[in-house]
């Protein structure tokens, strides 16, 4: 499987995607739009990306798994507003993520070198779970990662899951104790507290200056280029 962590406009996933496309799976962690100004990439060169990377998607449909981050969903919702978001085409945005949510997931498992992944922006804890037991009634945490795809794809139900993917925790300017999965910062991650049991989770949201997070619980790879997990050893490479 090949990673690649948020995008943000930039053309670091396009020679990995040309090189593996049709040999490896290709798995986007979310956060396609709103580049940081001090990049120089302009907000309409990030969002005619992002229609290239959906054209992608429906081109090999089996290939590659999108998933959503939080400068994505707040397109869709305002509960989920964020920074930098491009006002100038944030109707397009929003029209083309209702329209083909299909395309898109919350999150995604794999299983390699005896070990199992789970995949999200910004990570899980069982602690959110369990504060919105309501939404997540009867759910165990092997099935984490279906039931918010289906809660995603299921029209109906996606507004109670833009409600609860809205909670920030508090170690990100929020007033909640455990953040949603598109807004855990790697603090919420790193305490090791509250981890969904069998699951080394992948995520990325939190931006590092140069190198990933890899530790025995999780991997925090936000740093602007692409990974490799290799399904022999279970193991995360740099490509």
């Amino acid at each position: 499987m090949i990673i690649l962590p948020d995008i943000h406009g930039r053309e670091c996933w396009r020679k990995p995607v040309e090189e593996n496309l049709g040999k490896e799976h290709i798995l986007f962690l979310g956060d396609y739009l709103d580049p940081y100004d001090y990049e120089y990439i302009y907000p309409r060169e990030a969002y005619e990306m992002f229609v290239d990377i959906m054209e992608l998607k429906k081109a090999h449909p089996s290939e590659i798994t999108l998933l959503l981050g939080n400068h994505d969903l707040h397109y869709v919702d305002e509960l989920l507003a964020g920074g930098r978001k491009d006002y100038i085409r944030a109707d397009k945005i929003k029209e083309k993520l209702e329209n083909y949510s299909d395309l898109f997931d919350m999150a995604k498992t794999m299983k390699a070198g005896g070990k199992s992944f789970l995949f999200t922006h910004a990570g899980i804890k069982w602690g959110w779970i369990k504060f919105n037991k309501e939404l997540f009634d009867g759910v165990g945490t092997e099935d984490i990662a279906d039931y918010l795809n289906a809660l995603w794809h299921v029209k109906s139900k996606r507004p109670q899951l833009l409600k609860a993917l809205a909670q920030v925790s508090v170690s990100r300017w929020g007033r909640y104790a455990y953040g949603s999965p598109v807004w855990n910062g790697i603090d919420d991650m790193d305490d090791n507290y509250e981890d969904i049991p069998g699951w080394y989770q992948i995520f990325g949201h939190s931006q590092q200056e140069n190198d990933p997070v890899i530790d025995e619980h999780f991997a925090c790879l936000d740093c602007r280029r692409a990974f490799r997990l290799n399904e022999l050893i279970g193991k995360i490479e740099e490509l």
